[in-house]
């Protein structure tokens, strides 16, 4: 019973927490309506647009695949790599950058330019995205924007969380960040990665945290049900069938069989508004596909 009343009440003071945060966003400087606005970094263009103010703008980095739409923006660069003349060709009056931004010299180029940028934390967990969203929307004074988009998030995880997987075997997976003669990085605790396979009940095959390798011997004794690797990663190896023949997997039965979801770079690796959509995506291969 007590710990009953302690979850109440913890949920109450969280739930407070964020309304407080909401309150207190909604009220900072709003960015202005005819503000022309860069955003680099693609979990925090998915956020923007999803919150409705693509109009606002101008251009993206490369990585902001997210939503299709955003690719119809002027491309400035690939976010980590910026160049100042990119930028500024596209005349902005603000910068938003996603943590990772670089380089700190292009950043204070663009500034010296009488640009104003704007950092933004890269989320790693769902609160994290629940918070950036928060951040975001009380900056384009979008507040009841971002607190529907963070119910219809929080929904859709509950559904997710109260699904009831089949009774026979929980599917295994394996997310691949790089194959190579250096070996196989493999995504482990505290990734994206491994809280869709977390969603989508699925056992993640390696249990390390973050990314790291793994040998040929641990995955030949250790074997997933199937693979899931991120567009680009694959795309670099030559496409699915070019990826799975890669001779560091060659002991990997999935590997031999291709049995390979190939997600979208961004929905694999990102915390985005998304979310929902990748777990999905697991969900189906590793149920639906004959694993």
């Amino acid at each position: 019973m007590m710990k009953s009343v302690q979850l109440g009440y913890m949920s109450r003071v969280i739930s407070l927490y964020f309304s407080l945060s909401l309150f207190a966003f909604a009220h900072a400087s709003s960015l202005p309506q005819d503000a022309r606005l860069v955003v680099t970094g693609g979990t925090l263009t998915d956020v923007v647009f999803a919150l409705g103010a693509e109009a606002r703008v101008v251009a993206v980095d490369s990585s902001s695949l997210s939503p299709a739409r955003a690719q119809q923006k002027p491309v400035v660069g690939y976010y980590r790599e910026l160049a100042a003349e990119g930028v500024l060709s596209v005349q902005p009056t603000h910068v938003w950058a996603l943590a990772g931004t670089g380089s700190k010299q292009t950043l204070r180029q663009i500034e010296r330019a009488g640009v104003q940028v704007e950092h933004f934390a890269k989320p790693e967990s769902v609160a994290d995205l629940l918070q950036l969203i928060t951040h975001v929307s009380g900056r384009l004074n979008a507040s009841e924007q971002g607190h529907a988009l963070r119910a219809e998030i929080e929904h859709q995880l509950e559904r997710f969380n109260a699904q009831q997987p089949p009774a026979d075997s929980t599917p295994r997976g394996l997310f691949i960040l790089q194959a190579s003669e250096r070996g196989v990085v493999t995504a482990g605790t505290d990734t994206v990665p491994d809280l869709l396979f977390g969603y989508a009940h699925v056992d993640n095959l390696v249990a390390h945290q973050g990314y790291k390798a793994v040998s040929r011997e641990y995955l030949a004794l250790h074997q997933a049900d199937f693979l899931m690797a991120p567009q680009h990663v694959v795309d670099a190896a030559g496409g699915p069938e070019a990826f799975c023949a890669q001779p560091t997997l060659r002991l990997v039965t999935a590997a031999q069989e291709c049995r390979l979801l190939v997600m979208d770079s961004l929905l694999a690796l990102g915390m985005t508004t998304q979310v929902a959509t990748a777990i999905q995506q697991v969900i189906q291969y590793a149920y639906q596909h004959d694993v």
